[in-house]
């Protein structure tokens, strides 16, 4: 099985640290946001996008949008679309500039708006990328309506994959209908992977446990496991899953 391209979409929400709290963190200046960092790999990070600070670049959107005539965004409004790249575990020995430079071309063609920073982190578990979209599109914010529902996230996923991803060695994300034996087996095998891994040792490892256990498979593919499953498994592509009349979707 081929290592799986991951891409998540989400949103920066004005609460809970707006954008700059978002800037804070994806450069490294957030206090007491250690714990699942390993500082000896931090000076490996780097940005796409500039060096300029969190600071800088939250004042810079704030301008913006009084250029707009947005002085007060509402609570909860959508600030910021944040799309996150993420490579398997294994890939930190290998080069991956090039595949988060395609990421970021690929943002800079895909979505509207402005990208405000791309900030790349090789010292969490898997190696990854955070891009960062202010959805100011003819004088509004319309975060909600880039984001867009499933089937929309789902084309963006098939376009990534045939844009960026099948050119460095990844396959689609898949869903394959497992027997019980099989997702325990998948499930063994993924925890077995990540002992010793910092994730284990971090705040979030509950959330990540209960995720592994509902979703092997997606964890078996983000870290490139070899699987055991019946030859006759069928795979299906996001826009099939989207498509299907069947018990529900199958969207990350």
């Amino acid at each position: 099985m081929a290592a799986a391209q991951l891409l998540r979409l989400g949103s920066v929400v004005n609460s809970r640290g707006g954008i700059l709290g978002a800037l804070r963190h994806n450069k490294r200046t957030l206090p007491n946001d250690q714990a699942h960092i390993d500082s000896t790999r931090t000076p490996l990070n780097y940005s796409l996008t500039g060096d300029a600070s969190a600071e800088h670049v939250a004042g810079h959107v704030k301008a913006q949008l009084a250029l707009a005539g947005i002085d007060t965004p509402r609570k909860n409004g959508v600030m910021a679309v944040e799309v996150i790249f993420s490579l398997p575990i294994d890939r930190h020995q290998q080069d991956t500039r090039q595949y988060f430079v395609d990421s970021y071309e690929w943002v800079k063609k895909t979505f509207a708006g402005e990208l405000i920073a791309f900030d790349y982190h090789g010292d969490e578990g898997q190696p990854h990328a955070h891009a960062l979209i202010l959805p100011l599109i003819d004088g509004r914010l319309q975060g909600d309506k880039m984001k867009g529902d499933k089937v929309k996230i789902a084309r963006y996923q098939d376009d990534f994959y045939l844009s960026v991803a099948r050119h460095h060695g990844l396959s689609r994300v898949a869903k394959v209908r497992l027997t019980v034996a099989e997702r325990q087996t998948v499930e063994r095998l993924v925890l077995k992977l990540l002992e010793g891994d910092a994730v284990m040792l971090s705040a979030v490892w509950p959330f990540v446990r209960d995720a592994i256990h509902k979703d092997p498979l997606l964890f078996a593919q983000m870290l490139g496991l070899e699987l055991p499953l019946a030859e006759n498994k069928t795979i299906k592509s996001f826009v099939d899953i989207c498509r299907s009349e069947g018990k529900g979707t199958f969207i990350k």
